[in-house]
């Protein structure tokens, strides 16, 4: 199965911060490594009651198999492990996402 990854950031560009907030995200990058392609979405629910839940919602319908952020409530875990929905933690203050994505995909 191929792995597509939501990456949370706090800007449109490679050269954006991850945002460590998952639900309350600004913008969601959207990678797939297998073909170094990705896309750049706003997150829709970041203003919204259950914003993470939401989120999560729209992450599995694009097929997402692996999410990166900083942290994310018990629900949102829970919720991730009944999607069977990797979750990826960094604990990295001012990490790029183009970082991230050369870690993924070297």
């Amino acid at each position: 199965m191929e792995k597509l990854f939501a990456i949370t950031s706090m800007g449109k560009t490679l050269k954006s911060f991850l945002d460590l907030r998952f639900g309350k995200s600004m913008f969601i990058v959207i990678f797939n490594p297998a073909d170094n392609q990705y896309s750049v979405i706003e997150n829709p629910f970041r203003d919204e009651e259950n914003s993470g839940l939401q989120l999560i919602e729209l992450l599995k319908k694009m097929k997402i198999t692996s999410i990166i952020t900083g942290e994310v409530g018990p629900r949102v875990k829970d919720k991730l492990e009944e999607e069977k929905i990797q979750l990826i933690l960094l604990r990295e203050d001012k990490i790029r996402i183009e970082k991230i994505m050369n870690r993924i995909n070297p």
